[in-house]
């Protein structure tokens, strides 16, 4: 499915200059062109909706601002198309393909969902499109040329996690993970061990859970029992809510650290189980930079609602693209792709703080949140 995102509002400020061409640009042409089209592929229902739908609002937001200011010159606007994979990889496959073959796309923003961008990434590296993924945290993804990934990748910054831990004097811990989604899978067999040695903290209990795994009972019994000073949580959102209510029936009443996917509200299901949990993440409107409370303010006045990160996300990696056509002065897919390189060697400041790259892949510093009465605050 396929529906237009009214988003291309008339430039009315000038605080920028590009040479412009014209038409559209995407299979090649010189210079900017008056209206440069994105197409959006990420899942906007499914199981991970939550992360495509934050993406695109962001990435509208941003849309927005560029073509206000006029970031891009005079008279020139960007606006993009939103299709829904809705949780399935062929239908991405097929998305990005049509998108790929369409010479007025010039860039797409791409799927959230790891097994989707793993599969697209090649085609787009093949037919030359420059590509934004956010999420996406799998291996498989930032393989060419023309993949770009605007998430951090969790194990990239869940040393604030770990430090956070050895700075509170909790040197003792569990982990519980699961073992078949990938990014959790090298958290818990290979990031907080090494991350923990480093700082002293001994890692007793490890317990792997799959991806089925729906009822915790054993292993919040298990944990409770070895009774250790915190708990490394590495679980999907769903798992998360079971697992915090089961652990605290248990008897366990310590600290609970999670990852990022517990942020965005995504715990609040878990009600006074979930009090006191602590986690990093990319963004949160808790932040108090001042590029964080300015995109915090923008979107609340657009959307009525705070932002999460995922929003912050799409907003970025959309700043990143038109910093990108900026940088190339062009916005042909070759343009962009050089532009996109461009930038991610010297960096932006943007929602997320200072964000910095390793190769095409974002890297930012993280922040430990706190969760307390349904409310996320800033603990470092």
């Amino acid at each position: 499915m396929r529906s237009a995102l009214a988003i291309a509002a008339a430039a009315t400020m000038i605080t920028a200059t590009a040479c412009s061409s014209g038409g559209t640009t995407a299979g090649g042409g010189e210079g900017i062109a008056d209206q440069i089209q994105i197409q959006a592929v990420n899942d906007q229902t499914g199981a991970v909706a939550y992360a495509g739908t934050g993406a695109s609002r962001g990435a509208a937001l941003a849309i927005e601002e560029i073509n206000e200011q006029a970031f891009l010159g005079d008279g020139v606007t960007i606006t993009m198309e939103q299709s829904d994979p809705a949780g399935e990889i062929d239908r991405a496959v097929a998305e990005v393909t049509t998108a790929a073959g369409n010479p007025e796309i010039s860039a797409i923003l791409g799927p959230t969902m790891g097994q989707q961008a793993a599969a697209v990434a090649p085609i787009v590296n093949q037919r030359e499109v420059p590509t934004i993924f956010t999420q996406s945290g799998s291996d498989g993804v930032v393989t060419g040329d023309y993949t770009f990934r605007a998430t951090a990748p969790m194990e990239s910054y869940y040393g604030t996690a770990m430090q956070w831990l050895a700075d509170n004097d909790l040197t003792d811990i569990s982990v519980i993970y699961n073992a078949t989604f990938p990014t959790f899978a090298t958290l818990g067999a290979d990031v907080v061990p090494a991350e923990a040695e480093d700082r002293g903290i001994t890692v007793g209990t490890s317990i792997e859970a799959q991806s089925t795994t729906q009822d915790f009972t054993g292993q919040a019994q298990q944990i409770a029992s070895a009774d250790p000073q915190a708990v490394v949580m590495l679980l999907t959102a769903p798992q998360s809510v079971t697992f915090l209510s089961q652990l605290r029936r248990a008897g366990y009443d310590g600290q609970v650290v999670g990852t990022s996917v517990q942020s965005a509200g995504n715990v609040e299901a878990a009600g006074a189980a979930a009090d006191g949990l602590v986690y990093p993440v990319d963004y949160s409107p808790a932040m108090d930079s001042e590029t964080a409370q300015q995109f915090a303010s923008a979107f609340e006045a657009k959307y009525g609602e705070q932002p999460d990160l995922y929003d912050a996300e799409g907003y970025d990696a959309m700043w990143w693209l038109a910093r990108g056509i900026q940088a190339s002065g062009s916005s042909s897919r070759e343009g962009i792709q050089q532009g996109l390189t461009q930038v991610a060697e010297d960096g932006f400041t943007g929602a997320m703080g200072d964000i910095t790259f390793e190769g095409n892949d974002m890297r930012v510093p993280g922040v430990m949140i706190q969760w307390e009465n349904g409310q996320e605050t800033l603990v470092s």
